[in-house]
């Protein structure tokens, strides 16, 4: 859940900062209306927390301001004023609570969370088969035994349990998870995947409920008839052929695709790597990421994907070393079982280089 807190003074925007995201709550914090009111404006947040007296646009204000536009985000006034003409005031303007400036932690994160409730944000446990998530205990749980997540996972988690039909791209979840001052690189959200999928593996579930779907993000997935039990059967035997035979042909045909990448590979050792040979490699990898994707290699996906990226934009003297570094990792990849996602680390994807990149494989 992220949060943007309007508040000029130091200390208390501190304050009230370090209180909510104790409580996995990601919160920017801005210094004066105007700046609040813009961002409040491009982006979605889930609550807005708002002092009474900004810096160029006071709290009501901003709250006028909002609504005329249309934004339903939710909105807690905050200030020292607590006289009943200035709390009429600032519910008359938008808000839809108000609390004392009081340094009442325990009220302040009762008011947010009855808000949230109050504006269908939240639900009284979230669940996806066994699996529950219990905002008001920050808990979760698999067949009622408890499952310990770091802050991040959890957060992702309550994310995709929270939209069960939307697809999330690498951005959108940065831009939910984490404020503006910590904004990550997109690997980070790849890794955070990951560690969520392996989390939740080791307790027991036998599918994970997040699936990767290629180009586009991810998403959560329907729920097994059994989540205990391998998913239904869904196809006849005789498309279970057509989908194995189709799956041995792309394996078959994986030695002549490599090979494009490794004359291009070639091609720069020897300074001889022409931008005709660049196309076709680039074409080669774009080709290879989506196939693989779509036959269940969905971490040499993402090696093919990066590959396709750093033939269209790297800079040609970097181009060798990230691109060796890259097509490895793409090999040993295809070495796993397809399906098995997790069992690659996942690196940085805009800044990876030789020296910098965790090229350690997952027993």
């Amino acid at each position: 859940m992220k949060i943007l807190l309007l508040e000029d003074d130091p200390s208390t925007s501190e304050f009230l900062a370090d209180t909510l995201t104790s409580h996995r709550y990601a919160v920017d914090a801005v210094a004066d209306g105007a700046t609040g009111l813009d961002l409040a404006s491009r982006w979605p947040y889930d609550l807005l927390i708002v002092d009474w007296l900004l810096p160029t646009l006071d709290g009501p204000e901003v709250c006028r301001r909002l609504r005329a536009q249309g934004n339903r985000t939710p909105i807690l006034m905050l200030t020292v004023k607590a006289t009943s003409a200035d709390i009429v005031a600032g519910l008359d303007a938008g808000a839809d609570d108000y609390l004392a400036k009081t340094g009442d932690a325990p009220q302040l994160l009762a008011r947010v969370r009855a808000l949230l409730r109050r504006s269908s944000v939240t639900a009284p446990v979230l669940s996806w088969g066994e699996l529950r998530l219990d905002p008001a205990l920050t808990q979760v749980t698999y067949r009622q035994q408890p499952i310990a997540c770091r802050p991040k996972e959890y957060e992702l988690l309550e994310l995709f349990l929270r939209q069960p039909q939307r697809m999330l791209t690498r951005s959108a979840i940065i831009d939910h998870l984490w404020p503006m001052a910590d904004t990550p690189v997109e690997g980070s959200v790849t890794n955070l995947i990951k560690d969520l999928r392996q989390r939740l593996k080791a307790a027991g579930l036998v599918t994970s409920p997040i699936e990767t779907v290629y180009g586009l993000g991810y998403r959560l997935k329907a729920v097994p008839a059994d989540e205990s039990e391998p998913a239904p059967a869904t196809s006849s035997p005789r498309l279970d052929r057509v989908m194995q035979q189709a799956t041995q042909r792309f394996r078959a045909s994986l030695e002549q695709r490599l090979g494009v990448l490794d004359r291009a590979m070639q091609a720069l050792e020897s300074d001889t790597f022409s931008p005709e040979l660049r196309q076709l490699a680039t074409t080669e990898a774009h080709r290879l990421a989506g196939g693989l994707g779509l036959f269940g290699y969905a971490q040499a996906s993402e090696m093919a994907e990066v590959i396709e990226r750093l033939l269209r934009s790297a800079p040609h003297p970097k181009l060798r070393p990230q691109l060796s570094h890259r097509l490895e990792l793409l090999k040993r990849s295809l070495m796993i079982p397809a399906g098995e996602e997790d069992a690659l680390a996942n690196c940085d994807q805009a800044n990876c280089d030789q020296a910098n990149c965790d090229q350690r494989a997952v027993p």
